[in-house]
């Protein structure tokens, strides 16, 4: 029986670990009390027809409940995001709760229910303040009155990486790996750091690496020239993620496989790519998830602040770059800096390029909630999950975001 006020999204088609059914999603107290099939069996059926604007309808034997009716529009677990770095102008450098805020508010128009701010290479005070401000964030996002998607961590993205493997990371700011600012940076983050990118070839990571899984933060390989003999080393220390596959790494060849081949090959590693048709070809992401499976994937956006900005030129931890129609690119030499394609633009290429929607949904939520062990939680359409779901149009844009029971964005 379900007790207090609860919200019924009608009449939704819903991917559900055990499939997609036409049904009705129940939810109270944040969390999914039901999955109840098209019939309305397990719903008591009410007099008077319920409001498509969400009106309260009550029942004998049910307490209050506003009902949506969805109108038959696809429900999907609400996208999570391992790596983006902001949107709308906002970016998690700004080392500011308030612009992690608006972030978190701009990214449930695209169906993102939970994400890591990510940062860039940067000053050691800069990244502090980053890892300080999302550590806020992280505790704030879980309030009732907190309207965007839930902070559940942060993505430390460099400063240890291959100079010529940087991408448009400022050059600046990249070093060698120093155990002292690491323990620092865990500390700024109050044990909220959740990944940590690294290139694993570098004297010291070895030990960057293995003394930050031993405090359960997932170490990713990125930007990295390692060899495939370098990378296996960095697997065996506690390497298990690479960053934006593909993207920021030594090419495989064959007498030099590289570190691609190491992700490719190892079991223990989850793949990050970011699936918007540009960084990497639709083929090459197909061919990764069929050497890797289905389970081993997880779409990125690697967003930036220029993400929902005019075309012109910007700025990217000091680089410049210019935004176009097509993408955003660092000025001077055309290499791609970051994505402006949310996860949402990645979940529609995915059945685009002709992948299932069960498999659309591992790949942009199931396997990132895995990955940060918050998979009896997060990440699928089941009683007692947290009520994290995305309905979509049939264009595949937005109609309704609910962030842990709340509505918090609505066409």
């Amino acid at each position: 029986m379900i007790g207090g006020d609860a919200i019924e999204l009608r009449d939704v088609l819903a991917v559900t670990p055990a499939g997609t059914k036409r049904a009705s999603i129940i939810v109270r107290d944040g969390v999914i009390v039901d999955v109840a099939d098209s019939s309305g069996r397990g719903i008591p059926e009410c007099s008077g027809e319920a409001s498509a604007a969400g009106e309260r309808e009550t029942c004998p034997d049910i307490p209050a409940r506003t009902v949506i009716d969805a109108g038959g529009r696809r429900a999907v677990p609400g996208f999570i995001d391992l790596h983006i770095h902001g949107a709308n102008g906002f970016d998690a450098m700004d080392g500011d709760v308030g612009s992690l805020r608006a972030l978190s508010e701009t990214l449930v128009k695209w169906g993102v229910t939970a994400y890591c701010p990510t940062t860039v290479a940067a000053s050691r005070q800069e990244l502090r303040k980053s890892l300080e401000a999302t550590a806020e964030g992280v505790s704030l996002s879980r309030h009732p009155d907190w309207k965007g998607a839930e902070i559940i961590g942060s993505h430390c993205e460099g400063p240890y990486f291959a100079r010529n493997r940087r991408g448009a990371q400022p050059e600046s700011a990249i070093r060698a790996p120093d155990m002292r600012e690491v323990e620092e940076l865990w500390e700024s983050s109050r044990e909220t750091l959740r990944i940590f990118s690294v290139a694993p070839e570098l004297p010291g990571a070895i030990s960057v690496v293995e003394w930050l899984r031993e405090r359960g933060v997932t170490v990713s390989a990125g930007h990295t020239d390692a060899s495939f003999e370098e990378a296996m080393c960095g697997v065996k220390a506690g390497i298990s993620q690479s960053t934006h596959t593909f993207n920021g790494m030594r090419p495989m060849t064959h007498r030099d496989p590289g570190v691609v081949c190491t992700v490719l090959t190892a079991d223990a590693v989850d793949a990050e790519v970011i699936a918007d048709g540009m960084h990497v070809h639709p083929e090459m992401v197909k061919l990764l998830v069929r050497v890797k499976g289905t389970d081993r994937v997880i779409a990125v956006s690697d967003l930036t602040h220029m993400a929902g900005l005019p075309p012109g030129l910007y700025s990217l931890g000091g680089t410049p770059v210019e935004l176009t129609a097509s993408g955003a690119f660092v000025r001077g030499t055309g290499g791609l800096a970051g994505s402006v394609s949310p996860l949402l633009i990645a979940f529609n290429n995915l059945l685009k390029w002709g992948f299932g929607m069960e498999d659309a949904v591992r790949l942009t939520s199931s396997n990132a909630a895995r990955k940060l062990g918050l998979e009896r939680r997060k990440g699928a359409i089941a009683p007692g999950m947290d009520a994290d779901i995305a309905v979509l149009n049939d264009d595949g844009t937005v109609f309704l975001t609910m962030v842990g029971g709340r509505i918090v964005y609505r066409t």
